[in-house]
């Protein structure tokens, strides 16, 4: 009976891996030359850039950089990558050459907000990119990330209506899942306001959850053996992405203030795009699903104002809007025992996997291959690919999972850990599992779940003295009535 069962399994997994197995296309808004937070989150893109399509880098405005976008800062960070390019590329495949790079940086609206947006206005060449990247039938959604002011994308979606028949620009807007990065101008809620279809998250908070949300509050210490505060993480990125890694390093900027003191790494840039790079664990499709993103609500949220005051004056004079607005997740720190029940915590919990993702990566600027670490590939009954895995299953059945596949490239000792990921699924009781760190798992679909659908997660990471690092299936298991 197993055997058939695994059997079964297995096709029910392959056939839903043939049609969910790609990289997600990426453009990134950025209010470059604001503060030194924008460099170090896209040094970091960079350095993640061989996991996903990325499309554009555009320079734009927003709440802290009133006027005047900088695409230099982004020719810069290019100038550096390209330095180590050729290393990079004894580590993995994908990476994009530094000549694609500069041909799709753009510039943005020059002035701030919605007022810098209309139709008599000429468009930017950010706003035209946009456009063009959402209307060259690649059937593909584009995650679009605002790191600063929306109304670049603002404008694209103005001057694409006045071109369109209603069905071109519902089929224009269709494409967009935007990731807005603490609201920073007027723009995202107007957006929103009058045309309510379009897909958007606005983060508040977990964006800001790689090194902080703040200063006061930083979370989870991973960057040991330093101490747990900004000044901490400071000299972890020294050690670990500035001094002696290449000569990429030296275009990773420190965020320190004008008046002395520095600030938790990378401010609210980094997490917006971070999902992608395991797109066995997080769908662009289902934000309430989770992963290094963040999670966010099931259904749209009315009126989730922006955390700025000024900007929230004006979002309350457009009437209703609706977007994804952040959840909160349970987690318990394995390595503490501290138990965080907030927004912050859906990032916390994978958040030892991304720093140790940004050290190794880092490692591959100016290490040969034999002397970095690369990340395990986990296997979920023999599929071997990097998607999200899907099946349905019956009340009261019995299945057995089995990873005894997956491999690491370093041939590193590998660690298993199966959990179930409760809040991003529908049944409202956690999952039994047979045994939760051995390659193999089992359980019984609970016998009042019909209907529901239950995620369980497979996370491994190999055990190595650079950099424990991470891999990820995601199994959703839809149960029958």
């Amino acid at each position: 009976m197993k055997i058939k069962l695994s059997i079964l399994l297995l096709a029910s997994l392959a056939a839903w891996n043939l049609c969910a197995s790609e990289k997600s296309r990426l453009i990134v808004l950025a209010d470059m030359g604001n503060e030194p937070d924008e460099e170090q989150q896209m040094h970091h893109m960079l350095l993640n850039a061989n996991e996903f399509d990325l499309e554009g880098l555009i320079a734009v405005t927003g709440k802290y950089l009133r006027v005047g976008p900088r695409p230099d800062l982004f020719w810069h960070l290019i100038e550096g990558y390209e330095k180590v390019y050729s290393n990079l590329q004894l580590h993995a495949d994908g990476y994009p050459s530094p000549e694609y790079l500069r041909g799709i940086v753009a510039s943005g609206q020059r002035g701030y907000g919605i007022l810098s947006t209309g139709k008599h206005l000429t468009n930017s060449t950010g706003a035209n990119l946009i456009i063009k990247a959402a209307t060259n039938g690649d059937p593909r959604p584009i995650w679009l990330v605002v790191n600063a002011g929306s109304n670049t994308l603002a404008q694209a979606v103005i001057s694409f209506q006045r071109q369109s028949t209603p069905e071109e620009f519902a089929a224009f807007l269709a494409k967009f899942r935007v990731f807005e990065n603490g609201s920073q101008d007027n723009a995202g809620a107007w957006i929103c306001a009058n045309f309510p279809d379009i897909h958007w998250i606005r983060s508040n908070y977990q964006t800001y959850c790689y090194g902080g949300p703040g200063n006061g509050e930083l979370g989870p210490n991973v960057w040991e053996p330093f101490e747990s505060s900004s000044l901490g993480q400071h000299h972890w990125l020294l050690e670990n992405v500035i001094a002696n890694h290449g000569p990429f390093g030296n275009y990773y900027p420190l965020r320190q203030f004008t008046k002395g003191g520095v600030s938790f790494a990378e401010g609210g840039g980094t997490i917006p795009w971070l999902g992608l790079v395991n797109k066995g664990l997080f769908d662009i499709n289902h934000p309430h699903w989770g992963g290094w993103s963040g999670r966010f609500s099931r259904q749209k949220l009315e009126n989730f104002w922006s955390r700025h005051k000024d900007i929230k004056l004006d979002e309350m004079t457009y009437g209703t809007f609706k977007l994804y607005g952040e959840a909160s997740d349970h987690w318990t720190n394995p390595e503490d025992g501290k138990v965080y029940n907030n927004d912050y915590a859906p990032i916390f919990r994978f958040r030892r996997a991304m720093w140790n993702n940004e050290k190794a990566r880092n490692d591959w600027c100016y290490q040969p291959f034999e002397s970095a670490n690369h990340h395990p590939m986990a296997v979920l009954n023999g599929d071997a690919g990097d998607s999200i895995l899907s099946m349905e299953v019956k009340p009261g059945e019995s299945i057995t999972l089995d990873a005894s596949g997956s491999s690491d490239p370093d041939g590193d000792e590998l660690v298993f850990y199966w959990w179930n990921y409760f809040e991003a699924g529908s049944y409202p009781r956690p999952l039994v599992l047979d045994k939760s760190s051995a390659k193999k798992t089992s359980f019984t679909v609970p016998s009042d779940a019909a209907g529901k659908e239950i995620h369980l997660v497979l996370e491994i990471h190999d055990v190595n003295e650079i950099a424990n690092l991470y891999d990820y299936r995601r199994l959703v298991l839809t149960v029958s009535r």
